[in-house]
């Protein structure tokens, strides 16, 4: 069930280049759980933050080198 939520989100996004990303972007991330394509999603807040969607809810730096690694795409909302 995870993964159909993300996969919902991303229909609904524009795939953007990194360095067009804008506070309300959503980030996509890939390998952070047993599954096929984007696999967790956060919420881009600017430089280089995100709201992290996972427990607790925080803020955390997509700069990182686990989120680097895991990295799939930003999205825009259409």
């Amino acid at each position: 069930q995870r993964q159909m939520c993300i996969r919902d989100r991303m229909s609904y996004c524009d795939i953007i280049p990194a360095e067009e990303a804008q506070p309300g972007d959503l980030i996509f991330f890939q390998g952070t759980y047993a599954t096929a394509g984007a696999s967790h999603v956060g919420i881009y807040v600017g430089g280089g933050m995100m709201i992290h969607c996972g427990n607790p809810i925080s803020y955390a730096s997509v700069e990182t080198s686990y989120w680097q690694s895991h990295f799939y795409c930003y999205g825009r909302i259409r």
